[in-house]
């Protein structure tokens, strides 16, 4: 998980958020939270912060993860961007698998997904005229705890190299729910192997990359000839031979082949034993004809979201 500080209330309380752009809620626990790591909020410490009418709300996640709260509002802040009377959810319930280093996730996406049925955070910076560009930006770091950095109305022309490749998003209107844009297929050693076109949602919040059960079966056929899934839809291989897998890359809507950083198909040890290793290419559950491209894509390539001109663009990171 990639996860940065965020400052809640009036004065300001750091805790530590996992940036997702593939939900559209902020999640803040209390120490009242079952299952919740820390560093906490706490209410009764901010003199802005106002409960509304505490009305419930649940979410969850693709992994199964769940969490309930209440609604709220408050002045939430990244570095010196702030927002006054943002809404939020005051976290009191959390299922098992939701608590990581990080306390809390602020999601990226689009109103239209968020169940506090409120505006996300950067939109309404956005759209408020707070920001000098209305797009974020991701770089990722390989193999390291330092580095990576997320880039609110901004573009950091130091982590990549060349001009980002934009891509319209999908269907690019009101209706927006994620960041997704269309997708020939993934490819092979520069060939084009899976059999269909899909949609890419890109998805910071999503450690892996999951696409339909019948594209990940032609994909390893070529990939990882015999291989066959196991119950999660992972791709097992003997950790000595991932040095001679050859290069996997993702194509959008143009002719560019958007390879992977080597290093990262192989995501490593299986189930705790260190000869087996699995692919970052998963079979999802479901024939939708959905790509859920997450950090083991988005570690290779600088990710420009921008809100402005509804697009995402990629550059080579550095």
């Amino acid at each position: 998980v990639y996860y940065g500080n965020l400052n809640i209330g009036t004065p300001a309380q750091g805790i530590t958020i996992d940036f997702d752009t593939g939900s559209s809620d902020l999640l803040v626990p209390t120490a009242d939270c079952t299952n919740c790591v820390g560093p906490f909020f706490v209410p009764a410490n901010s003199t802005s912060f106002d409960p509304k009418d505490q009305l419930p709300v649940q979410t969850g996640f693709g992994d199964g993860s769940t969490v309930s709260g209440s609604l709220s509002t408050e002045t939430v802040a990244i570095g010196s961007l702030a927002f006054p009377k943002q809404a939020f959810v005051v976290v009191t319930q959390a299922s098992t698998n939701f608590a990581n280093v990080n306390s809390g996730l602020m999601g990226l996406a689009f109103p239209p997904i968020a169940k506090t049925k409120e505006t996300p955070w950067f939109i309404n910076l956005a759209n408020q005229g707070l920001l000098e560009s209305k797009v974020f930006s991701f770089y990722l770091s390989r193999g390291g705890i330092e580095g990576s950095e997320l880039c609110v109305g901004c573009i950091d022309t130091a982590k990549f190299s060349g001009e980002p490749e934009y891509f319209p998003l999908t269907p690019g209107d009101a209706s927006q729910e994620y960041w997704d844009i269309a997708s020939q297929g993934f490819t092979y050693n520069g060939n084009l192997v899976t059999q269909q076109p899909m949609t890419a949602t890109i998805d910071s919040g999503t450690a892996l990359i999951y696409i339909p059960p019948s594209q990940a079966a032609a994909f390893y056929a070529s990939v990882l000839p015999g291989t066959l899934p196991d119950a999660k839809g992972k791709y097992v291989f003997d950790c000595a031979n991932a040095n001679s897998i050859g290069t996997v890359g993702i194509m959008f809507s143009s002719s560019t082949v958007f390879n992977i950083n080597p290093t990262q198909f192989s995501v490593g040890p299986y189930n705790g034993d260190s000869t087996k290793c699995f692919g970052a290419v998963v079979a999802g559950d479901e024939e939708d004809g959905k790509a859920l491209v997450g950090d083991a894509f988005m570690n290779t390539w600088y990710s420009v979201f921008d809100y402005g001109n509804m697009r995402v663009g990629f550059a080579q990171a550095v």
